[in-house]
């Protein structure tokens, strides 16, 4: 059920023997690991109180929630599960929807814990809040925690007067673009470098935070080295079709890189004896 402040409560009807027992045992991990962190930290015996005890600021209280989401999240359930290991291995999934511009600021004013590894992250005070599910606002802090553990998310593109979506597209492309890129850009696309395709980032030339589309027309391999000179300089690029790239140094001259030309025939001396 949604509850002020970004919070939902989850409730379960249980056998007494049970929802104690759950209790009991949540109790003794969260004192056992407030313990371990306080001895740590003062080389000896806590004498604090039991509603005193903290870890990184976590009461009791706090920790018991903290291990009940972990446990939830990723334990796996070992009286039902299937003998191939089949419901452990089913993972939590949740939409999450984010405003672009929260997802890449960076100011902050506040923090946000995420509740399965209690990871703090900043907050900033001004941003527009994400939405979980479409219907339930969490703070931007906890949308940039899920948006960067994801393996893929979709972008979707909404008018700024009605609010209606025009378009939907994914920020990280898939397998079968990924091959393609590979087999295109065998070597990084700045000119004269000849690093391998294998450690190369896919860089989308028109930035996709500004409106670029993730497809093989606006996306390039590119070496970290010059990922980062073309993010943080004065060159520009602009893609000009079938993959070639137009690079424009600083002082305003251009530099045109194609795609390399895979082998695809095999010289008519390949099958002549060798010369021994």
């Amino acid at each position: 059920m949604p509850l002020p402040d970004g919070m939902a409560e989850l409730a379960a009807v249980l056998p007494a023997a049970v929802a104690y027992g759950i209790h009991d045992r949540l109790t003794q991990m969260a004192k056992a690991h407030a313990d371990a962190g306080a001895n740590q930290a003062s080389g000896g015996l806590d004498q604090r109180t039991t509603a005193q005890r903290t870890t990184g600021q976590r009461t009791i209280d706090q920790l018991r929630a903290d291990l009940l989401s972990e446990l939830l999240l990723r334990g796996a359930p070992a009286a039902h599960d299937t003998p191939d290991g089949l419901l452990a291995a089913i993972t939590a999934r949740v939409d999450v929807t984010v405003p672009v511009l929260t997802l890449i600021d960076e100011g902050a004013t506040g923090d946000a814990v995420d509740p399965a590894s209690g990871t703090a992250a900043a907050v900033t005070a001004a941003q527009v809040p994400a939405e979980l599910d479409g219907r339930h606002p969490i703070d931007p802090a906890t949308a940039r925690i899920l948006a960067g553990q994801a393996t893929a998310w979709n972008r979707v593109l909404t008018d700024p007067i009605t609010g209606g979506v025009l378009a939907v597209d994914r920020y990280r492309p898939g397998e079968d673009l990924k091959r393609l890129l590979a087999a295109r850009d065998s070597r990084c696309r700045f000119p004269g470098c000849g690093i391998k395709a294998r450690e190369l980032d896919l860089d989308h030339t028109h930035d996709a935070a500004l409106g670029g589309t993730t497809e093989s027309a606006n996306l390039a391999g590119l070496c970290r080295r010059h990922h980062t000179l073309k993010h943080h300089s004065w060159w520009k690029i602009q893609q000009t079709g079938a993959g070639a790239l137009e690079w424009t140094s600083p002082t305003g001259r251009r530099h045109t890189d194609r795609p390399p030309i895979p082998a695809t025939s095999i010289s008519s001396f390949a099958n002549k004896p060798p010369p021994f």
